[in-house]
């Protein structure tokens, strides 16, 4: 029995499959396990669902997992799991799971959903990533960071003497307040990525309505997409494939044509994909692999039976 997970920031998506066909498939919240502030019971908690789900101990366990913005982390939760399931265990972040479910073997993946980040792996294997930064400091071309940057959009254009467009009126209306003054306490109070990412959709129906702000606000999204991207790549990403996705990108053309255009622009030699399947795919994808022996180079190496391998002795359990 091998089992894909997808924990995602939100909801976290399992995957069970047993001699090629599916067991189970679950979705729930991930605050309904994991509560972060006891990162042993986290493991034990999430190792109990990919049992209960699949009815038996898997042999192969490929988890994508929000938060493991690093090798330290990834690794963390591995060790976790490893101590409580058999078999072979591989932990990556959750973006990672984005090639591998769009048939790619290597690149880079860029989520733009409430948050975004860019995350790949060099010729060493390494995690390296870029944004991820969350709505205060960063997470551009996310749901966040798209209405923050609407936010100081408006600001600007009222500071530069100019009256409210659509874009202004929709997020003043939204917000149920009754003067732009009040939109940065507004957006203060809310406090969370997931909370004003949910404005977002005002963003892309004021640029239909004609806002040159909301129109700027989305093309300078898609710039700071292909930053990040181009981060990478200085920094020892393979080139070649970029797949996006997250819940943002999936829904709004307009982002995913403005990303398109800016890494043209910067990384003409790179190929952009918007993935059309669920992330855990990817896991369950990796999942397969390691079934026949096949660890994917660019990938760090799973413990198998509690022991963490390399890459020259690897081998599937």
């Amino acid at each position: 029995m091998i089992a894909g997970i997808d924990i995602g920031g939100t909801k976290t998506h399992l995957f069970v499959e047993a001699r090629g066909e599916r067991v189970a498939e679950k979705v729930l919240y991930t605050a309904a396990w994991r509560a972060r502030n006891n990162e042993d019971a986290d493991a034990e908690a999430l190792a109990s669902l990919i049992v209960a789900a699949g009815g038996a101990m898997p042999t192969i366990t490929v988890i994508g997992a929000h938060g493991c913005d690093s090798d330290d982390d990834r690794l963390a939760l591995q060790i976790r799991l490893a101590r409580r399931l058999p078999g072979t265990v591989l932990v990556l972040n959750d973006s990672e799971l984005l090639l591998p479910a769009a048939g790619k073997t290597s690149g880079i993946s860029i989520i733009s959903g409430t948050g975004s980040i860019a995350v790949s792996r060099d010729s060493k294997r390494r995690m390296i990533a870029a944004g991820g930064w969350g709505w205060y400091l960063g997470d551009e071309g996310s749901a966040s960071g798209l209405v923050r940057e609407a936010a100081r959009t408006i600001r600007f254009g009222l500071d530069q003497g100019e009256a409210l467009d659509p874009l202004g009126r929709s997020l003043i209306e939204a917000l149920d307040i009754q003067s732009p003054i009040e939109i940065g306490r507004a957006l203060g109070k809310i406090g969370s990525a997931a909370g004003i990412g949910r404005f977002a959709p005002l963003v892309f129906e004021a640029a239909d309505a004609g806002s040159a702000y909301a129109e700027k606000v989305i093309v300078d999204a898609g710039v700071s997409l292909a930053a990040l991207t181009a981060q990478l790549i200085q920094r020892g990403a393979p080139r070649g494939d970029v797949v996006t996705g997250g819940g943002v990108i999936a829904r709004q053309p307009r982002l995913l044509a403005a990303f398109k255009t800016a890494l043209g622009e910067r990384l003409p030699d790179l190929r952009l994909t918007l993935l059309n399947e669920a992330p855990v795919v990817g896991a369950i994808m990796l999942a397969r692999k390691l079934s026949r022996g096949d660890l994917p180079a660019t990938l760090p190496v799973p413990h198998i039976d509690g022991e963490l391998k390399t890459a020259g002795d690897w081998r599937a359990a």
